[in-house]
């Protein structure tokens, strides 16, 4: 009986990751902007080139 509980959690644990990452629209990043949160050098090269023309306008 124990295996059979063990069994479903893993199942739904599973399935709830998988949903977050694949089917979840709400959480997933709308373009660059969200990138930040996460250090993406893209990001942070494209925002210092954009304030150094600030700075120079």
């Amino acid at each position: 009986m124990a295996t059979f509980i063990i069994a479903a959690l893993l199942i739904a644990l599973i399935g709830v990751v998988g949903y977050n990452q694949f089917f979840n629209k709400k959480k997933k990043a709308a373009g660059c902007s969200k990138c930040a949160d996460a250090g993406c050098p893209l990001f942070d090269q494209a925002q210092m080139m954009k304030q150094n023309s600030q700075k120079k306008a």
